[in-house]
């Protein structure tokens, strides 16, 4: 569980920090559609298509606890930052953190940590992030078509 919170807690909470003193309405923005995101997805297939190492009697889901309130917030700011900054056209950015992210749940999947069942496998992961990246892009393009982030 120490890894759960250390990669999916604290080094994510240390990058967002970072992330916060740079453009500090951008995360502040980003930071709850990454929570929701994570939970709604996550959620959503836990215990049916894919567990999460260690497994909690009482609840299954504990484990991905972390992830849920660290790493995907960091995705969505992160992705955040770079299509603000438009360092990168928006359909290669959704095309690689879709490819970077499924690589490293796919890594997850190799040493164990995340287990699928019931016909998952890594191609729905890829889907599931594109959709949750071309979410988050549309969520960007309301806030600056409201004029809420610039």
């Amino acid at each position: 569980m120490w890894i759960n919170v250390l990669c999916g807690l604290l080094i994510p909470t240390v990058i967002i920090g970072y992330l916060f003193k740079k453009k500090p309405p951008l995360i502040t923005l980003l930071y709850p559609i990454g929570v929701a995101t994570g939970f709604v997805g996550s959620d959503w297939g836990f215990g049916f298509f894919w567990a999460v190492s260690p497994v909690f009697d009482h609840n299954p889901s504990l484990s991905a606890f972390p992830y849920k309130i660290g790493y995907f917030p960091l995705l969505a700011c992160l992705f955040g930052y770079i299509k603000v900054k438009e360092i990168v056209k928006i359909p290669l950015l959704i095309f690689l953190f879709t490819i970077i992210t499924t690589l490293l749940e796919l890594l997850a999947v190799w040493s164990g940590k995340i287990l699928y069942s019931n016909g998952w496998n890594i191609f729905w992961t890829f889907v599931i992030y594109l959709v949750g990246f071309i979410g988050v892009s549309f969520y960007i393009k309301v806030l600056k078509k409201y004029k809420i982030l610039r």
